[in-house]
């Protein structure tokens, strides 16, 4: 059943995007999108270079995690197909009680709100399903998430990482 968060617009008018619950049966798919982004945009996404676009999307996707691991998909609708142009990752950590996000939108998509709006759904089903404290980590050199996040209230904070920055929140404020 595909869950629908939010419907884009653009300055051209009504975009036919549609945020969605990802499935295992989608893991090409979303090795398809990295595929699809440039060279730096995966480099920040992943913090780093990466190769096996598979198995990270495997990974993302991973089975029998149930609700403590999620994939949402925004997908551009038109003339009957789809095109994967954004993503959010999501895995709850039960030790710490707290959930990691990782986010990204496809390089012709971006400056639109899509990136938002994604985010917004990640944290709506992450309280729907009782989980309260988010945190995403990002390279020093990636202000653009750093802006990002601050605008979304995110707290900036040191990361265990010597080359990335942290970013809190309590959904419950």
């Amino acid at each position: 059943m595909t869950r629908r968060w939010f419907k884009g617009l653009s300055s051209a008018g009504p975009r036919p995007i549609v945020i969605r619950l990802a499935a295992a049966f989608d893991m090409e798919r979303l090795a398809g999108y990295f595929g699809t982004l440039s060279e730096r945009a995966r480099h920040n996404r992943f913090m780093g270079p990466v190769n096996d676009l598979t198995m990270i999307a495997d990974n993302c996707l991973k089975p029998g995690c149930g609700d403590d691991r999620f994939v949402l998909f925004a997908e551009l609708r038109k003339h009957g197909r789809s095109r994967i142009v954004g993503e959010a990752c999501y895995a709850f950590d039960r030790d710490s009680g707290c959930g990691e996000f990782a986010i990204s939108v496809a390089d012709d998509c971006r400056r639109q709100g899509l990136g938002s709006a994604l985010l917004w759904a990640l944290q709506f089903r992450a309280v729907s399903l009782g989980y309260f404290r988010l945190f995403g980590e990002a390279l020093k050199t990636n202000e653009e998430m750093a802006g990002f996040a601050r605008k979304a209230g995110f707290e900036c904070t040191r990361a265990l990482d010597w080359r990335a920055v942290r970013f809190d929140k309590n959904l419950a404020e």
